[in-house]
């Protein structure tokens, strides 16, 4: 006789399916990724028992998944081969919300001793998420080796109906009554075309076929075709086995490059892979690839953060994982499959674990290692690299305290002693042995640097000088002001040791001669320096302006005069040429010059150091007056 009843949910259900229906999935298509998350644990399961009882499988069809979708009746059903459960364990397993069939099966395979497979399901919700799409669920199932099944069907409202299924083949068949609108933006799952594309997205690796009738989508060619037990034709959705999961010396460059597509839904192709397993607190796959060319989403608002997806034995958890690469990486795309990391209820949200920062560790350590191989093994691949994506990494080394060293060596630079750029070591490598600084200069372009009076002294000396010409480069100077023991110099703004010890007497005596005119030129201008001396840095120019070392560097200057709060925070310092002809004729001119005289040169002397710099005037007409008016003076 058959048996039918109605009982209501446990646990207080009827508050948490509300719970779960409205608010712990924040997007309604997720109730498919665990219906196939559910039909692949009851496949494997299957499969574990089969190992002690193998008439579990005995003239059993390739073992598979099934959605079938009715859109006139508007239902969707996902069905499988799998285990299957018996009357009781139905009642237990979706009468209870929160108990997971999973868990229970888990707990008691450690009470055995036993080594378990992989398992997705661990909460025992995500089956009542489909409550979210469905007015009414059907559930029919028969535990593999016994006989007669049955039937559990629910409408979400507090109690669910038991009856038996005598027909019921062996594992589980889940028959939703879709709403009319049961999507975000209206969206239709009982569309073949949007099912398919919601396998592809999260479900595409998950190890069994799920297959669909062939007739949904006639005339599409690119489907794996077969015929399943019932004699309808299917096609495969899946790709099943994801290309992390092959051995890495098995997978060609072509395969690495289409996949690489199939994640930035681009084009071009990976200048870089990093692709590992990783092993310890956590068991998980890495599977990394670094664009050669600078992708055009980088203009999208969200592209400042990690672009690493997360699966969860093959499931997709979420497409931008933020927590398992730094920011300073976010050029990086690809995966990571976890074997055993923990996730909340809605499998939306990472809890807390000490294995995620382990796994966030060692994929940042295997990035960095990746690229300084690159670095010296494909250095011209590196240097493309490197323009594309090296200023994000300067932000590495400006923010990032334990992988700084590692992030300096990777660092390039314009240098004045060669026309490829430059890393930090190999300038190192190549200085004279007597030379303890690494000298650098932070300026607007490379072509302007080069020609900068700043670097005079250096030039005639020999001195090779590392050319900041990025705008992250005032924050990096800043910052790394020392590298392996070695000071970093910045010629704009510190004060070098070019000058031998009778230069530095020398200079201290013209200070003190001219004391007087240094203080006159001061006054003179006074709305733009704070300073005026002689230089122990220039050779050939009249003058130069050097940053204060307590002043803001030229960007932060700006966003002070910005706020209005600029005051004195952007005076700099003009040095002075000694040996130039023109400070030497100002120098004359100081003790017999009118004071509007000896401004009016004051003022041409600061333009001249600011064009040679490349800055703009603060005044151009007035300073072309004034060269005008030297310049008739002179021809007279």
């Amino acid at each position: 006789m058959t048996r039918s009843e109605t009982l209501p949910f446990q646990a207080e259900a009827k508050e948490l399916l509300g719970l779960v229906i409205h608010s712990l999935y924040s997007h309604p298509e997720i109730f498919l990724r665990e219906l196939l998350s559910n039909a692949s644990d009851a496949l494997d399961k299957l499969r574990y028992e089969a190992l002690t009882r193998p008439e579990l499988l005995a003239g059993a069809e390739p073992l598979a998944i099934r959605i079938d979708v009715e859109r006139s009746k508007r239902t969707l059903a996902v069905s499988d081969d799998g285990i299957g459960m018996s009357r009781d364990e139905v009642a237990t397993n979706l009468g209870t919300i929160a108990r997971s069939g999973t868990r229970k099966f888990l707990e008691s395979l450690r009470e055995k001793g036993s080594t378990s497979p992989d398992f997705i399901g661990q909460f025992g919700v995500g089956f009542y998420a489909s409550f979210m799409v469905a007015s009414c669920i059907t559930v029919t199932t028969r535990r593999a080796g016994e006989s007669g099944g049955t039937r559990w069907s629910s409408r979400g409202d507090g109690e669910f109906t038991l009856e038996d299924a005598p027909d019921a083949p062996a594992g589980t068949r889940v028959e939703l009554q879709l709403r009319e609108s049961e999507g975000e933006d209206g969206q239709d799952f009982s569309d073949a075309a949007l099912v398919r594309a919601l396998v592809r997205k999260y479900s595409d690796f998950v190890e069994w076929p799920i297959q669909m009738a062939a007739s949904c989508f006639a005339g599409d060619g690119t489907l794996k075709r077969s015929r399943a037990a019932d004699g309808v034709e299917v096609v495969t959705l899946n790709s099943q086995r994801p290309l992390w999961a092959r051995p890495k010396d098995e997978i060609t460059a072509d395969e690495h490059a289409q996949f690489f597509r199939h994640l930035t839904h681009g084009w071009g192709e990976p200048t870089l892979t990093v692709h590992f397993v990783g092993e310890g607190v956590s068991s998980y796959t890495a599977l990394f690839y670094v664009p050669r060319e600078r992708p055009d989403e980088w203009l999208e608002p969200a592209a400042d953060r990690s672009r690493i997806a997360l699966y969860v034995r093959r499931v997709f958890v979420m497409g931008d994982c933020e927590e398992l690469l730094p920011t300073w990486l976010r050029f990086v795309r690809g995966v990571v499959d976890s074997q055993d990391l923990p996730l909340n209820v809605s499998r939306e949200i990472l809890q807390h674990d000490r294995s995620l920062p382990l796994i966030a560790k060692r994929c940042t350590r295997k990035v960095l290692d990746a690229l300084a191989a690159m670095k010296t093994e494909r250095r011209a691949d590196y240097e493309n690299l490197f323009a594309n994506f090296g200023s994000i990494l300067k932000e590495g080394a400006v923010m990032e305290r334990e992988h700084s060293e590692a992030l300096a060596e990777l660092l390039l630079f314009p240098s004045t002693g060669s026309e490829a750029p430059v890393a930090l070591s190999e300038y190192v490598e190549r200085c004279p042995k007597d030379q303890q600084p690494i000298y650098v200069f932070v300026g607007r372009d490379r072509e302007s640097a080069r020609r900068s009076p700043h670097l005079e002294q250096a030039a005639r000396k020999g001195l090779e000088v590392l050319l900041f010409v990025e705008p992250i480069d005032e924050w990096l100077a800043a910052t790394m002001r020392e590298h392996k023991g070695r000071k970093l110099v910045d010629l704009g703004r510190d004060e070098p040791e070019f000058a031998s010890e009778a230069e530095k007497f020398e200079l201290e005596r013209l200070e003190r001669e001219h004391r007087a005119l240094l203080e006159r030129l001061e006054t003179h201008l006074s709305e733009h320096v704070s300073r005026v001396r002689y230089s122990p840095r220039l050779a050939e120019s009249p003058a130069l302006l050097a940053d204060d070392p307590h002043a803001p560097r030229p960007h932060m200057a700006a966003v002070l005069e910005r706020s209005g709060r600029n005051a004195l925070a952007a005076k700099r310092v003009l040095e002075l040429n000694p040996s130039h002809p023109l400070i030497q004729r100002l120098g004359e001119l100081g003790a017999t010059a009118d004071s509007a005289g000896l401004e009016d040169f004051s003022r041409i002397v600061h333009g001249f150091a600011l064009l040679a710099e490349g800055s703009a005037l603060p005044d151009p007409a007035r300073f072309a007056r004034l060269v005008s008016d030297l310049m008739l003076a002179s021809v007279k």
